[in-house]
């Protein structure tokens, strides 16, 4: 039955009536849930589909949506397609469907709306590098989103750009103190950033982790006002979106250096260098603080920073120390040469990958 009108789908020309078959036989596909369709059947209705899509009316596409959004009975590539839709007709595949990809999913986190990117951090089936992406691009409801979702995988990089984010919004740090309360994994990664000396975590945080007195954080922040501010331990916390720029999807230790720049934390910064290239802080320090551009320069060419990302580093260097920044041209010239040296100095792994 259902194969005899694919088949007749395929002939027909007329926009109308392809519309009116769509849905006949979207009916069809739905109509019982002992049904289930044949590989090739999901693959012949999703290819034809596909093929006309564009002709469909859009009470054809909501009935794709109703009828197939939270079932397997379409293919990848459809249900990719229906994600594209207006958030009115999207959001239910967006959120719910199994079948949609993750290459599809990813493209929404870098490039979707705020609505969609939310759907997204709803779902139970995030990747580590798609929350990276969420929480470096999307707006705060949706990295709260996220924060609230028990089924989300926090890599250590996307731990470290909340812990960036908690540094002057309390509502972050609030959201951290939560996850970590109900997330062993995740309280175990924030224990195992704290056992680093890592300055980025915010005071009232380091302090709640040290006692184990999460909850008394979580409350102290429960009713303050969405743009209103509170001093936690004597820090002022206000809500102010930092943002992390990221390249190809993905964040970066490029990135997240480049963002502690702006924000003049070079304490963090040199500790997030030494975790990349297995040094002690003090060394680190000591180094870029001294007036070896030689040994600066074959430094920073292990962490495997791009030249743009060395650049602003001489630049914030140049005002952590109050010197010239005459010979930075210069510098980035020698290092760009030597990036592209087959002659490459040793590169150990970012820890926080």
């Amino acid at each position: 039955m259902i194969r005899e009108q694919l088949e007749q789908l395929a002939r027909i020309k007329e926009p109308e009536a392809r519309s009116n078959l769509i849905r006949t036989l979207v009916g069809e596909y739905a109509r019982s849930e002992d049904y289930h369709p044949s590989e090739m059947e999901r693959e012949l209705f999703s290819g034809i589909v596909l093929t006309v899509f564009d002709q469909l009316d859009r009470d054809a596409r909501y009935e794709l949506v109703v009828r197939l959004a939270k079932t397997d009975r379409i293919i990848s590539e459809l249900a990719d397609r229906l994600a594209q839709e207006h958030y009115e007709l999207s959001e239910p595949v967006i959120e719910c469907s199994p079948m949609i990809s993750q290459n599809g999913l990813m493209k929404i986190a870098q490039a979707g709306g705020n609505d969609k990117r939310l759907s997204v951090a709803r779902r139970t089936d995030l990747s580590e590098e798609i929350c990276d992406t969420l929480i470096a691009r999307s707006s705060r409801d949706v990295v709260h989103a996220l924060l609230d979702n028990p089924d989300v995988p926090f890599s250590v990089k996307g731990t470290l750009a909340l812990l960036i984010f908690a540094n002057t919004e309390s509502e972050v740090l609030a959201g951290i103190a939560k996850r970590a309360i109900k997330d062993t994994q995740f309280l175990q990664t924030q224990m195992e950033i704290l056992d680093t000396n890592c300055p980025l975590i915010p005071a009232p945080l380091r302090k709640a982790l040290e006692t184990g007195d999460l909850q008394r954080l979580a409350d102290s922040i429960k009713d303050v006002p969405r743009d209103g501010g509170i001093e936690l331990d004597g820090v002022k916390y206000s809500r102010h979106e930092a943002s992390i720029q990221i390249a190809n999807g993905e964040m970066s230790f490029d990135a997240i250096l480049r963002t502690l720049f702006e924000q003049g934390r070079i304490d963090a910064a040199i500790w997030l260098i030494s975790r990349k290239i297995n040094l002690a802080d003090e060394v680190v320090s000591d180094t870029l603080k001294s007036d070896a551009d030689g040994a600066i320069m074959r430094l920073m060419l292990q962490t495997g920073i791009h030249e743009k990302t060395y650049r602003d580093f001489l630049k914030a260097r140049s005002g952590w120390l109050d010197r010239s920044t005459r010979s930075i041209p210069e510098l980035v010239m020698r290092y760009k040469a030597e990036l592209r040296n087959p002659r490459r100095y040793g590169r150990p792994q970012f820890a926080a990958q």
